[in-house]
């Protein structure tokens, strides 16, 4: 299942639901400005844990 149109509030409300994917283009695509809409798609990774893990498995990369 996957779920789209999400926000940084919304997102890990579906992947606890069982999404196994979701959309976030809308979220940014009504921005206007480039770092704005960055800023955007690290919140809504931040919210769902995504960016500790990325970071710690870079780390694990890095050191092994």
């Amino acid at each position: 299942m996957c779920s789209s149109g999400l926000s940084s509030v919304t997102a890990p409300m579906a992947v606890t639901a069982g999404a196994a994917g979701v959309g976030v283009g809308s979220a940014v695509n009504k921005l206007n400005d480039v770092v704005v809409m960055i800023a955007e798609v690290r919140s809504i990774a931040q919210s769902m844990g995504l960016a500790s893990r990325i970071v710690s498995e870079n780390l694990r990369t890095v050191h092994h």
